[in-house]
């Protein structure tokens, strides 16, 4: 049973997430916390201790979005060192290091921010949107929570992806 544990910044974590695309253009959702509130991402979180990656990203996608998830593949991994954080808003370095997977799938189901974490009131997606292929890649940097997504298109628009079972996970009792 996978447990929510204090994040420590000092070590790299990872985020999952979902490159959802319907009628050529992918779903981006909006932050609505620090230290990214306003930024554009695709539905993406945090995965939780002993939770299976798969598993993480159908649970991360319904609760930004409300939308039933079922990975097909795995679009890429990468690993982000980001820089541009303040030191309050992340540790005493200001910077932060994720492992990034991003898996590629079908849904189902009515955008909502309903089912979403909370932070002082305020939910944790502000707002969505359909964006076309080649205005992600014109999206200024300073909108994007992870600059990696402009890759992820890259990579979408030249179909490349990995099947499901290059990421096996195992529970060692």
């Amino acid at each position: 049973m996978p447990q929510t544990h204090p994040h420590i910044y000092t070590q790299p974590y990872v985020v999952i997430g979902a490159f959802i695309v319907r009628d050529g253009k992918v779903l981006l959702v909006q932050e609505n916390h620090l230290p990214d509130k306003g930024k554009w991402n695709i539905p993406a979180g945090k995965l939780d201790y002993g939770e299976n990656p798969t598993e993480a990203v159908v649970r991360e996608v319904f609760e930004e979005t409300g939308l039933d998830f079922k990975p097909t593949s795995i679009l890429g991994f990468h690993s982000i060192h980001r820089k541009d954080i303040a030191k309050h808003e992340a540790n005493d370095t200001g910077t932060i290091h994720v492992l990034r997977i991003v898996y590629l799938g079908e849904f189902e189901g009515e955008l909502t921010n309903k089912h979403g974490e909370t932070e002082d009131n305020e939910m944790e997606i502000s707002d969505y949107k359909w964006a076309v292929l080649d205005d992600v890649l014109n999206m200024e940097n300073s909108l994007i929570r992870y600059h990696d997504l402009k890759d992820y298109v890259r990579d979408y628009m030249t179909n490349k992806s990995y099947p499901l079972d290059i990421l096996t996970h195992i529970v060692q009792e």
